[in-house]
């Protein structure tokens, strides 16, 4: 597990078969993944979902969301997928300060009533 932090964020960043992070953005939970050439970042809109409950943006709770797919090829040692997070995530942050993030709303299931 690595630390991660800047202004106004924090969080823990894990490897495995997919990278992962999570943690807090102006008390906003965030959940970063990577997956092959793909990565994607969403912040919840419930301020009481806590970071370790998501993903859950567009299904359990609304929130926002950023998505970069085949357009990069992700570092594969660790520490410079340390360095690509730490500049993508402050990047993310700063478009949901400027409400510039793709927003999705909870999806409710009829069947699930």
């Amino acid at each position: 597990m690595v630390q991660l932090s800047g202004e106004k964020w924090e969080g823990s960043l894990h490897f495995n078969e997919t990278s992962k992070a999570r943690g807090r953005v102006n008390s906003y939970s965030w959940y970063f993944q990577s997956k092959n050439n793909s990565w994607l970042v969403e912040i919840a809109e419930d301020q009481d979902v806590e970071p370790n409950e998501l993903p859950l943006v567009g299904y359990g709770c609304g929130g926002w969301l950023y998505e970069c797919s085949n357009e990069v090829n992700l570092p594969d040692v660790e520490v410079d997928f340390i360095k690509f997070i730490k500049i993508k995530l402050p990047f993310v942050f700063q478009l949901f300060d400027q409400g510039r993030l793709t927003y999705l709303p909870a999806v409710s299931c009829p069947c699930s009533d």
